[in-house]
């Protein structure tokens, strides 16, 4: 252990963090009174007067999201959502590391995980979607020849299989990896350990230990 160290490391700045906090938050509370509203009619008007109001809290996160997408610090914006062909090695890893339970090493990246940036992505388009077919099924349920209730329970069930998945997933990372994933979103920074042999740019051996130096973006692509 003599040569190696670690490093806590500033990443998600705090507009992101409330952004996500806000989007974390309503989704559950959205997914909660939906089924309510469509399950228990005793509950209904209840579960969906608490709905439009969560709905409110999500289009506010969601807005914020994407003006970080635009205007945020480096690695919020959008071109950091798309993975790059120098991480296809860390994407195989950490399919790797999920197929063994956590048995395999945890690959190292300086912010998003490389193997959950479209999801990511896809999830935001979803998330848009659901804000847009709710406030239009308030005056209507059909909208040029769509049944907006459809389209609005298929994202639904997408995003609960999502959120259930990115949870399982960040619990496995700090269970068996080393980052902090879970208190990062909270107070914004991540640990990063470090083999001292390594210098910046050094190939990754040994997986877990890597320069931070090497682990940041080098600039927007």
């Amino acid at each position: 252990m003599a040569d190696e160290e670690f490093r806590r490391i500033q990443v998600w700045g705090g507009w992101l963090r409330l952004s996500h906090l806000c989007i974390g938050v309503s989704v559950v509370i959205l997914l909660v009174t939906g089924w309510l509203t469509a399950q228990s009619p005793v509950l209904a008007e209840d579960a969906l007067d608490i709905h439009f109001l969560a709905a409110s809290f999500l289009l506010f996160g969601l807005i914020l999201r994407i003006i970080l997408m635009v205007f945020g610090q480096q690695n919020e914006r959008i071109g950091h959502l798309v993975p790059r062909r120098t991480e296809l090695r860390t994407i195989g890893q950490t399919v790797l590391f999920y197929l063994s339970l956590g048995r395999r090493p945890l690959p190292r990246w300086f912010d998003h995980n490389p193997l959950w940036k479209l999801g990511y992505l896809l999830a935001f388009i979803a998330l848009a979607i659901q804000v847009i077919t709710g406030a239009l099924m308030r005056e209507q349920l059909l909208f040029q020849g769509f049944y907006l209730p459809s389209i609005h329970v298929f994202w639904a069930e997408f995003i609960l299989w999502f959120s259930g998945l990115h949870v399982l997933a960040v619990v496995l990372h700090d269970l068996r990896g080393k980052g902090a994933d879970v208190s990062g979103m909270i107070n914004g920074f991540r640990l990063f350990f470090i083999d001292r042999n390594q210098g910046p740019g050094a190939n990754d051996s040994s997986v877990q230990y890597v320069s931070v130096d090497s682990l940041k973006p080098k600039g927007d692509e």
